[in-house]
């Protein structure tokens, strides 16, 4: 497979790739199965964000605290790059 790219982003992405010591494919594959593996992340902390939203409206209650901790938890489960 052949994909045309602008030659700035060629010259980025094969920086990046040499950077992590791997070749330019197989960087490209581990960054298609990241966003992947972040969008399944993202839709189920959304599904769990909705049920307990339900949860709360249908009068249950919880400890404020308990639920900041496992949300802060959750959250930082989901970022997949360290921050530079």
């Amino acid at each position: 497979m052949t994909i045309d790219l602008a030659p700035e982003s060629e010259a980025r992405l094969k920086a990046k790739a040499e950077a992590e010591g791997m070749s330019v494919g197989a960087y490209v594959e581990r960054l298609v199965s990241e966003e992947e593996s972040r969008v399944i992340r993202v839709a189920a902390f959304g599904k769990a964000i909705r049920e307990r939203l339900a949860s709360l409206n249908a009068g249950e209650s919880v400890d404020g605290e308990e639920v900041m901790t496992r949300l802060i938890a959750e959250i930082d489960g989901l970022r997949i790059f360290s921050p530079s």
